[in-house]
């Protein structure tokens, strides 16, 4: 891996799950501002954190309007959590309370309401080049467009095992893919706060909301950073 400070026009960099955690998205944002990259946020933006509303705006206006930061493009992935949350304003009483035990900020839910067919209409996975980026990740060996159009988009946005252990196994269904970016399943204890690899693809998920750690890949030169909540903390991270 190489650690150098610079984006280019154009790079591609990926973003773990921001969990309503607003000062570690400012520091991404102070630090990709101007750079003509292209962002992604791999899902989560909500929850936990308990800056929601702050954090939705953010991240909605820099995908509707990504020239005011000086990017290229932004885009925003459907977790776990704006797939819960769509579900309690939309579903049962116990959807509502799934996503209250999850996390949820029941003091902001009316105002998250107002960008509920945003969050609906969140891809579920999108590729660029030779990276297919998704928030929790695939049946290995399987298409996820196949996995969508069987009704079990669900399954892309929880998904843990088998995936973590054998990978997306791309040469089965899409050689010309060559590694999956994903969050949805930090490190505990070993490897707590850093990135770590399955095989054909990375985790960027460094537990924000509680480890006070952002990570954000740049795919194109192959670097991590690390955004922290202590006063100017930003640097290239390792990854286990």
């Amino acid at each position: 891996m190489y650690f150098d400070s610079e984006f280019q026009p154009g790079d591609v960099i990926a973003v773990g799950d921001v969990h309503a955690s607003l000062a570690l998205l400012e520091r991404l944002i102070d630090r990709v501002r101007g750079s003509l990259a292209i962002v992604i946020f791999l899902g989560d933006i909500i929850d936990r954190g308990g800056d929601d509303i702050a954090v939705v705006n953010k991240v909605r206006h820099m995908t509707e309007n990504p020239e005011d930061y000086g990017l290229s493009n932004v885009f925003c992935l459907m977790g776990n959590h704006e797939a819960m949350f769509v579900d309690a304003f939309t579903g049962s009483g116990a959807d509502f309370v799934l996503w209250l035990q999850n996390g949820g900020n029941f003091e902001q839910f009316v105002e998250l309401q107002e960008h509920l067919n945003w969050f609906s209409d969140l891809p579920v996975y999108i590729t660029i080049g030779e990276t297919l980026f998704i928030h929790a990740g695939i049946y290995p060996g399987k298409d996820p467009f196949d996995t969508i159009n069987a009704g079990k988009t669900d399954n892309l946005l929880w998904m843990r095992e088998p995936f973590l252990s054998l990978g997306p196994r791309f040469e089965e269904w899409n050689p010309d893919l060559k590694q999956v970016v994903f969050g949805h399943t930090p490190k505990t204890d070993v490897g707590e706060g850093k990135p770590y690899t399955i095989p054909d693809g990375i985790c960027i998920d460094t537990g924000a909301y509680w480890t006070g750690v952002l990570t954000a890949y740049n795919v194109t030169q192959d670097v991590f950073y690390s955004f922290e909540v202590k006063e100017g903390a930003s640097h290239p991270c390792d990854v286990t």
